[in-house]
C-alpha cells in the first residue's frame, strides 16, 4: 500500500493553499454556519479535469472560499482519469485532510474514493459531480450530500431554450452533442432536455454524437454531423466551449443565420455570443458560486455546523443555481469563467 501511494503522490497534480480569514457568511443556498468555529481544517478536493475553463473558474471560487473560512485546501486534478482520482484521493488521506469533496471522473469506479474516507473516518461530499451509490444525508454515511447544480433541472432549461427556438418550426430538426458518456453531467442534461421536449413532437433530435465534453473534438463532431446534413435548425452541446466550437464551424460553413447553438454553462464568452446573436441562448451556472459551496459545505460539515439541504431529489443536495440566458438578459448577467 505504501508503494502505491508514493506513486500516486509522484503523479498527482495539486495546487495547496493555506488561508488567514477568520470566517464568512454562507449564501441563501450554501450551508448555514453556527458561528465561531475558526479553527484552521484541511480540506481535500478531487477533481476530474483542472485545465478545462470550467474547472479553472471552479477552483478559484474553492480557493477564496478557503480564504474566508480559514482553511487549507488541497486540490487533485486526475486529468479524467478514475484510477488517478482513487490514488489521488488515498494520497490526501495520508497527507491529514479533515474532509473531503469530490467531482467524481467516473460515477461508479470513483465509489472506491467513498470507501477510503469511510474507512479513514474522514467526511466526504460530492461535488458537481455525484457518485452511483445511496448519499447518507446529514449525520450518515459518506458520502454524505451532495453540492452543484441540478443538471436535470439545466437539462430541462436548455429545453425550455430549445422550445421558444423551434417556434413555428415544424419540424424542428435538432443535432445534439452530449459530453463524456456516463458522467453525470451528460445523463441527466440529456434527461432533463428530452423529458422537456417530449410534449413537442416537432422537435425532433436527427443526429446525436458525443464530444467528450472537449470543444476540439465537437468542432469535428460538428463537421461531420454538418456533412451528414446541412438542414438542421439547431445544434446543442452541453457546456459552453463545445456549443462556441460548434457555432464557429458553423459560421466557417457559411450557415450562420441558418443553424442556430444553444449551450449550457453561461460562461463569459458563451454570455457574450448569446448578447451578440452568435448563439441563441445558453443557461447560466456560475463555477466560481459552485467551488465556494464545495468549500463551504465540506467545512461546514467537518466543525460540525448546520447546512441548508433539499432532500426532495434523488440525493440529498446543497443547490447551486442556475438561470436561463437569451439576448434579452445576457448583458446583465455575464459568466465568471
Amino acid at each position: 500500500m505504501r508503494k502505491t501511494l508514493v506513486a500516486a503522490l509522484a503523479t498527482i497534480s495539486a495546487v495547496a493553499l493555506t488561508a488567514c480569514s477568520t470566517g464568512a457568511t454562507p449564501s441563501a443556498s450554501g450551508p448555514a454556519s453556527s458561528g465561531g468555529a475558526t479553527e484552521k481544517v484541511k480540506i481535500g478536493i478531487a477533481i476530474p479535469a483542472g485545465n478545462e475553463t470550467f474547472w479553472t473558474g471552479w477552483i478559484k471560487g474553492a480557493q477564496d472560499e478557503a480564504a474566508k473560512l480559514n482553511v487549507e485546501l488541497v486540490i487533485s486534478d486526475a486529468k479524467n482519469d478514475a484510477q488517478t482520482m482513487n490514488d489521488q484521493v488515498n494520497t490526501m488521506i495520508v497527507s491529514g485532510i479533515k474532509g473531503l469533496a469530490v467531482a467524481s471522473a467516473d460515477p461508479t469506479a470513483n465509489k472506491a474514493a467513498a470507501q477510503a474516507a469511510t474507512d479513514a473516518g474522514i467526511k466526504m461530499i460530492t461535488s458537481n459531480r455525484s457518485l452511483d451509490m445511496p448519499y447518507g444525508g446529514v449525520g450518515g454515511a459518506n458520502p454524505i450530500v451532495h453540492t452543484g447544480f441540478n443538471d436535470l433541472q439545466m437539462g430541462g432549461f436548455q429545453g425550455d431554450l430549445l422550445i421558444k427556438a423551434c417556434e413555428g418550426k415544424d419540424p424542428c430538426k435538432v443535432a445534439l452533442q452530449v459530453g463524456t458518456l456516463g458522467a453525470t453531467p451528460q445523463v441527466n442534461r440529456s434527461k432533463g432536455l428530452k423529458d422537456k421536449i417530449a410534449s413537442v413532437p416537432s422537435i425532433k433530435i436527427v443526429m446525436e454524437e458525443t464530444n467528450s465534453f472537449d470543444p476540439v473534438k465537437a468542432a469535428d463532431v460538428t463537421a461531420t454531423m454538418l456533412q451528414k446534413d446541412k438542414n438542421i435548425d439547431f445544434m446543442l452541446a452541453q457546456t459552453d466551449p463545445e456549443a462556441l466550437a460548434a457555432a464557429t464551424v458553423i459560421k466557417e460553413q457559411g450557415l450562420e443565420g441558418k443553424i442556430g447553438v444553444i449551450g449550457i454553462g453561461g460562461s463569459l464568452e458563451g454570455t457574450q455570443a448569446v448578447a451578440s446573436g452568435k448563439m441563441f441562448g445558453t443557461v447560466r451556472v456560475s463555477g466560481h458560486d459552485d467551488g465556494a459551496t464545495s468549500v463551504r459545505t465540506i467545512t461546514a460539515l467537518v466543525r460540525g455546523e448546520e447546512i441548508k439541504v433539499d432532500t426532495t431529489g434523488e440525493r440529498p443536495t446543497v443547490i447551486v443555481d442556475a438561470l436561463v440566458i437569451t439576448k434579452d438578459n445576457a448583458a446583465a448577467n455575464p459568466g465568471d469563467w
